[in-house]
């Protein structure tokens, strides 16, 4: 009895009662799977009655909610609002309803008194309810409205109800530039930490952005595809993941240019000297000693600022009052978070002194009040990465690359990060995200963070989803959305338990895919759906019929069952087409096979025999690369399949894809460079290098090996010149 009622909140909840796998074989989720997530969303299941007292709620809602929290609709449809009014008979003409609408800044637009249209009737519980109908004409502009519901009712605890809704009107279609409607470019995919230069400090950082952007310019790239620049821990092992955040808000210091700073002088600089040439000597990139070499050097900034600058009221310093005034209460708390993991020295904050742990007690802000300093500290940091991103962005738009930068926003943030510790009730903190077992990742995935409670996300009116979104569209061209199959359902595993034991978890969808569109349109910024894997139903439809782009790998796009390559007309026009990913080998490292032999080296195969299968398979995949390649008529008819991948086929490959209809073609900077080995191996954390290793060449021998001349040229003839495209004149070098 239980079990079947466990069965049935799980249903009313989302909570999907199995799925299907890459090979298409079914999997069941088991009851013990299904009721660790109820409690992690707030269910009381320790008994028959909680749990029925639980489905009568979900199976009435809205009835006793009185309103949704959000209406989201897009400009063609009519914005229909439905009040939910408990009364008796005869009791309508004693019931008044009063609607104030408010714009995105609180200003009142306009209060309404609403007629009782009954669109419906229902007794729930021996108690009758009205469904009250009103539709809303003067809204007619694309952004967010606030609502505020005041009722007239003969219950006098009703009459002290207030109840608010976000409404959200969105446009039919994300933001594309006039020159990708009528065009198609490219641009290359850079692992900013991983750059090698003689003026970084052992880490990528803004200052050799800056120096690949007019070198892409010149070659006729678009666009410059970043990792994310999340707030990280910079700590080994664990707290290096780009993608595993603090805060999808804020940014890492460590890829300030300190050198680009104006309180920084040179000859602080030469007293350095010896403290970096082993970090930017060392094979692998040292997070925790750059991270603390860059902080030292921000606060000796810090103190020359606040003398000369701050105090004194200058023109600089007011760019930062403005800068932190903008920012608001969330720049203030992120502050104090990063103030509290120096002052405790974890960035955990489930490690800090009880009162601590919460950040509205009585404790934080005497803290924040009596550390002043050190508040302004962490938001002078902010805003100098602020500075040096947005000049970044500047520079793209004055050497015409159509899109310029390429943000990467994470699907979720770390348990112990600023993002959960800021909006802990959001989160199903006994879950973490991650994916199912495939072949790629025979164990399957667990990221580490938890997810947030779609139903809490909602009530709030998805604030902390449209900061985010909006956080990283700034001082960018195109934003690439990761897992973006989140957006509709999420693989949740219960704390404690393998991959293999979790369960996918539905999300209003169309809400998001709506918010999305309309952040995008508001900042100008494509949308690149990262849509690998097997997704829900109709899901790429949705993202295709909200214009963002599909995100293709040369890898996955075959004609299955026969596993032959598509052929370059078959891909989508909407996507973003690439080879390879972060988590996928490289070209080089796939042809030689180097992921399969690490996977079996870190043990990472169930056994001999799936080894043996995964090399055959492998085998397999380069002859039916080279018969695509031939089919194509890139390669001549007598071309022998080399052993070695070689410069020649690799240029194959990524003229294979220039081909595409595809809007973009991303090139991976380690492919060209021929690296081997891949940034990340999913399912691992201390047992390989992710996230730690260096390009393979110096950045000052990058901007001038002839190969990626040779790329450029390939691009050109095959039309893929979005500065020609857009009538601007290429800058000349």
């Amino acid at each position: 009895m239980k079990e079947e009622l466990i069965d049935e909140l799980a249903e009313h909840s989302g909570i999907l009662p199995g799925y299907f796998d890459i090979k298409g074989n079914y999997h069941p989720v088991p009851t013990e799977t299904k009721a660790a997530i109820l409690e992690s969303l707030g269910y009381d299941i320790s008994s028959n009655e909680s749990i029925k007292k639980s489905i009568e709620k979900k199976r009435f809602y809205p009835w006793l909610d009185f309103i949704e929290p959000v209406h989201a609709i897009s400009l063609s449809e009519t914005l229909n609002i439905f009040i939910y009014i408990p009364a008796e008979r005869n009791e309508e003409r004693r019931i008044g309803i009063n609607l104030t609408f408010y714009d995105q800044e609180g200003r009142k637009i306009k209060d309404k008194e609403i007629p009782l249209l009954v669109e419906e009737e229902s007794i729930i519980n021996n108690r009758r309810y009205l469904k009250i109908k009103y539709e809303e004409k003067e809204l007619t502009q694309q952004g967010y409205y606030n609502l505020e519901l005041d009722i007239i009712h003969p219950d006098e605890s009703i009459n002290k109800i207030k109840k608010k809704s976000r409404i959200i009107i969105a446009p039919e279609r994300s933001y594309l530039p006039p020159e990708l409607e009528r065009g198609r470019c490219w641009g290359l995919s850079v692992n900013l930490y991983s750059i090698r230069s003689s003026e970084n400090w052992g880490i990528g950082d803004f200052g050799d952005l800056k120096r690949l952007i007019p070198w892409l310019s010149d070659l006729g790239a678009s666009l410059i595809s970043l990792n994310p620049l999340h707030a990280i821990p910079n700590t080994l092992p664990y707290g290096i993941s780009p993608y595993a955040p603090l805060s999808r808000l804020y940014k890492n210091y460590i890829y300030l240019d300190i050198s680009l700073i104006d309180e920084i002088k040179e000859d602080y600089l030469q007293k350095l000297n010896e403290s970096l040439r082993s970090v930017k000597e060392s094979a692998l990139i040292e997070y925790d000693r750059i991270a603390s070499l860059k902080l030292q050097a921000l606060k000796k900034a810090f103190r020359a600022f606040v003398d000369r600058e701050f105090k004194n009221n200058t023109e600089r310093a007011e760019r930062f009052r403005n800068y932190i005034n903008t920012e608001s209460e969330d720049l203030i708390l992120f502050a104090a978070y990063m103030a509290l993991s120096e002052r405790f020295r974890t960035t955990d904050w489930q490690r800090w002194p009880g009162d601590f742990q919460e950040p509205e007690s009585p404790t934080v802000k005497k803290f924040i009040i009596e550390n002043k300093e050190e508040i302004l500290f962490f938001q002078y940091i902010q805003w100098l990465i602020d500075e040096q991103h947005k000049d970044l962005y500047r520079e793209c738009r004055e050497r015409s690359l159509i899109i310029g930068l390429g943000h990467d926003l994470a699907i979720g943030a770390m348990k112990e990060s600023f993002d959960v510790w800021s909006n802990k009730g959001l989160f199903a903190l006994k879950m973490s995200l991650g994916a199912p077992p495939d072949d790629f990742s025979p164990d399957g995935q667990n990221w580490g963070f938890p997810p947030l409670i779609p139903e809490r996300l909602r009530i709030k009116g998805y604030e902390p989803f449209i900061k985010a979104l909006r956080k990283n569209m700034q001082h960018c061209g195109a934003i690439r959305i990761d897992h973006a199959f989140g957006l509709f359902r999420q693989f949740w595993i219960p704390q404690g338990r393998t991959p293999s034991e979790g369960a996918y978890v539905r999300f209003p969808f169309d809400e998001l895919l709506k918010i999305i569109t309309l952040e995008s349109v508001m900042n100008t910024t494509i949308i690149i759906a990262e849509d690998l894997g097997t997704g829900p139903e109709n899901a790429r439809e949705e993202l295709k019929k909200h214009r963002m782009l599909s995100y293709r790998l040369f890898y996955f796009e075959r004609k299955y069952p026969e596993q032959n390559f598509l052929e370059p007309s078959g891909y989508p026009e909407m996507a973003l087409t690439a080879v390879t990913t972060h988590d996928l080998p490289t070209i080089y490292g796939f042809w030689k096979g180097v992921d399969i032999e690490q996977r079996k080296n870190l043990k990472k195969y169930p056994d001999e025999r799936f080894y043996i299968s995964q090399i055959e398979e492998r085998i397999k995949d380069r002859t039916l690369i080279i018969e695509a390649l031939k089919r194509e008529g890139i390669l001549d008819s007598n071309y022998e399949l080399p052993e070695e991948m070689t410069e020649e086929l690799c240029l194959a490959i990524y003229n294979y894809l220039a081909r595409t209809p595809s809007k973009i073609v991303l090139v991976s900077l380690d492919d060209i460079l021929g690296a081997l080995n891949q940034q990340n191996m999913p399912g691992t954390i201390d047992i390989y290098p992710n996230w730690r290793q260096k390009t393979v060449k110096m950045l000052e021998d990058i901007l001038r090996d002839e190969r990626f001349k040779l790329l450029a040229r390939m691009f050109e003839k095959e039309g893929r010149n979005m500065v020609e495209l857009s009538g601007i004149e290429p800058p000349t070098s």
